[in-house]
């Protein structure tokens, strides 16, 4: 009886504990880009999208649920993210610097930590990050 128990015990911990999969349940994902003309929030959190655009008395701020099947489909981009190395990743383009891009980033807040990403021209992020940030400008209608 102490070996199955044993063995039921090294089963789950074993499970419990392999591989470095991020939950995103428990993260916030917060994408911006902002320029002298653009000011967008992305925020992704417990299956909910905020989108804020605009500035002042213009801003507009909608709030909608993430359906399961985008929820899963983000949830298997986030897993493959290595967040250790988010900071590390080279911006393809410079063209924020003469003002011919938005600047943006990609802020990731997870297991007490936050993990943000070098500036990077709005619409053209870092390979690493390409993925997820399609797959959120997916799930709203403007881009």
């Amino acid at each position: 009886m102490k070996t199955i128990a044993m063995l039921l015990f090294t089963l789950i911990m074993g499970k419990g504990c392999s591989g470095n999969s991020a939950d995103l349940a428990l993260a916030k994902i917060t994408y911006t880009a902002q320029s002298r003309g653009v000011n967008k929030v992305i925020i992704i959190q417990n299956k909910n999208i905020t989108v804020e655009s605009g500035r002042g008395k213009e801003a507009t701020i909608a709030t909608a649920t993430i359906s399961e099947g985008d929820w899963s489909e983000l949830a298997r981009k986030f897993e493959k993210m290595d967040l250790e190395k988010i900071e590390t990743y080279a911006d393809p383009s410079q063209e924020r610097f003469y003002d011919g891009a938005a600047i943006a980033n990609l802020t990731v807040e997870y297991n007490g930590k936050t993990y943000r990403s070098k500036d990077f021209d709005h619409g053209n992020p870092p390979n690493e990050l390409k993925a997820i940030v399609d797959q959120i400008f997916s799930l709203i209608s403007e881009k």
